[in-house]
């Protein structure tokens, strides 16, 4: 089969082709339809998400079984399913109280585990959502970014109704979260991004009833003014995943506000914590979804909540190396990959 694994460099992946997966009792033997390129596959691509050489990255997608192992129960071959990345173990105090992404044995598809940068991929039962046989297949890659949005939001939810949000970074999950945010009842939503995210921000703009500030033209502490009631944010969310701007956004915050960090953070980031102290602020991370969480995004999806025109651009698996090159020239803001029929 056909599948792009972890180079012996530091930078890229390599085309390969690969045996098709054993599969272990508690498995299914998934045939991949679609996969979505997440940040965390540049992390592997470019070589500062360190992983086991070799490693088939991938862990957005969506596919069919047609195999099961001995043990697996309530799915049968033919069945379409959208896996979550999580595969816990049940056992530990935070599986038991149902932070699954907090397991204290966590393993991550296309992290830990081969995952769906592949034709075929053996599949945790425990990871496994089962949706309609018509769901479109680009809908279906796009789930698991939804429900990373869907839980950032979802730490606010009773707070977030009329409040003015802020959020960082108009890549797939900043978007998202901002189609959330309005679900849940935001009242101004205000989107930054650099100049290289203009396309985006516009997309934003005209499609999700958002403000938007580039930040490399106009002051957001200005445009806030225009914009909040209040002149500040009752709740931000950072999802660009760039660490030394956290620093700054604490000062951007209403008394009693709440930072929502999104992003994936591979470096460190300074920060004055006296705003913190004074405003009695709330910073909260935020770390994949439960699989609750995981359930409800894909109700979100099956309803027609989340707007997906303008996000998603699509490649063949065999081009994949070109779907990076289109997401980090920022040609496109999400690539999903088809797999061969």
């Amino acid at each position: 089969m056909l599948a792009w694994r972890k180079s012996l460099g530091k930078y890229g992946l390599v085309k390969s082709d690969c045996e098709i997966p054993t599969i272990k009792d508690d498995e299914v033997l998934v045939k991949v339809l679609a996969t979505g390129i997440c940040g965390t596959d540049f992390g592997i691509y470019k070589g500062y998400r360190e992983v086991e050489e070799g490693l088939i990255p991938g862990h957005e997608f969506i596919g069919e079984i047609v195999k099961l192992g001995s043990s697996v129960t309530g799915y049968e071959v033919g069945d379409r399913v959208v896996p979550s990345i999580v595969k816990k173990c049940g056992k530990c105090p935070a599986c038991i109280q149902g932070f699954e992404a907090q397991c204290e044995n966590l393993l991550e598809i296309g992290i830990h585990i081969n995952g769906s940068f592949a034709e075929y991929v053996a599949v945790p039962e425990v990871t496994l959502h089962k949706v309609g046989k018509d769901m479109d297949l680009k809908t279906g890659a796009s789930i698991e970014p939804v429900a990373v949005a869907y839980s950032a939001v979802k730490k606010v939810l009773q707070f977030i109704p009329g409040k003015d949000v802020l959020i960082y970074g108009p890549g797939a999950i900043g978007l998202y979260t901002a189609q959330i945010a309005r679900i849940a009842g935001a009242g101004k939503i205000l989107m930054a991004g650099t100049a290289a995210d203009q396309d985006r921000l516009e997309l934003a703009r005209k499609n999700y009833n958002v403000e938007i500030v580039n930040v490399d033209e106009e002051d957001v502490d200005e445009r806030m003014k225009g914009c909040f009631k209040y002149g500040k944010a009752d709740i931000i969310f950072e999802a660009t995943g760039v660490a030394a701007i956290i620093g700054k956004m604490l000062p951007q915050l209403r008394p009693h506000g709440e930072l929502i960090l999104v992003g994936v953070y591979h470096d460190n980031s300074e920060m004055n914590l006296l705003p913190a102290g004074r405003g009695e602020l709330s910073i909260r991370g935020t770390f994949c979804y439960t699989l609750s969480e995981f359930e409800y995004a894909i109700r979100l999806v099956e309803a027609g909540k989340i707007n997906f025109d303008g996000i998603v651009d699509t490649v063949d698996l065999d081009h994949l190396d070109e779907g990076f090159e289109k997401t980090m020239s920022k040609e496109s803001i999400k690539i999903v990959a088809y797999s061969k029929e």
